[in-house]
């Protein structure tokens, strides 16, 4: 009775989202082992500044102005959002994009 019942809490859990995870941030698939992911945007994971020196935490690497980001180039690191540019655009990727859409509706 009660390993049926513990069974069932658990199941039900497997199915409630991580508390822990910042909102709106997207779920990663597991891949295969040496399968490349598809040329996309980079994520925006984090900024740095020290020293009058900023970086930046992209897809789980850290990058400063001037370095390559796949397809990109760092242009620059602000406070919240930094600037890339490649394939022809420029994109600016900000920290917290969910909290900036809501804070402009």
């Amino acid at each position: 009775m009660v390993n049926s019942l513990l069974l069932l809490v658990l199941s039900a859990a497997s199915g409630l989202q991580d508390p822990t995870r910042p909102l709106g941030a997207p779920v990663a698939e597991p891949r295969a082992e040496g399968v490349q992911a598809p040329s996309s945007v980079p994520r925006l994971e984090a900024i740095f500044s020290g020293e009058g020196r900023y970086s930046a935490i992209l897809n789980g690497q850290r990058y400063h102005p001037g370095d390559r980001v796949g397809d990109y180039r760092l242009v620059r690191i602000a406070p919240n959002h930094i600037l890339l540019e490649g394939r022809g655009e420029s994109l600016e990727l900000t920290l917290f994009p969910s909290l900036s859409t809501l804070s402009s509706q």
